[in-house]
């Protein structure tokens, strides 16, 4: 379940106070899981450190959408279907951007 920051911050305080009313003993048990869980993952994976993989995240592939084609058969610009003696029929960032062009203020 999503929750924000501040139902997180107010989870994590309740969590807290659960945690210290905890006896030495059943923390204990606690301590000794996470000991157990540590000795698994480096049995599992020996060379694996935290610092090596710090901020690697896998791309998550974007699924195409039913308009979306980076193929030939893509719409052309308006400078390309209407032409320069048709500037009235191009849509209004064409026109704006051929026009920035035109005065020189475009940089490549």
């Amino acid at each position: 379940a999503e929750c924000t920051l501040k139902e997180s911050a107010a989870i994590n305080q309740i969590l807290g106070r659960r945690w210290h009313a905890l006896s030495r003993e059943e923390q204990a048990k606690y301590y000794e899981l996470a000991r157990k869980e540590r000795q698994l993952h480096m049995q599992l994976y020996p060379g694996w450190s935290a610092r090596d993989n710090y901020g690697k995240k896998k791309k998550r592939k974007r699924d195409k959408q039913p308009g979306e084609t980076n193929d030939l058969s893509a719409p052309k610009k308006c400078r390309a279907r209407f032409g320069l003696d048709q500037q009235n029929n191009w849509c209004g960032p064409c026109r704006c951007k051929y026009s920035k062009e035109v005065s020189g203020t475009v940089r490549a």
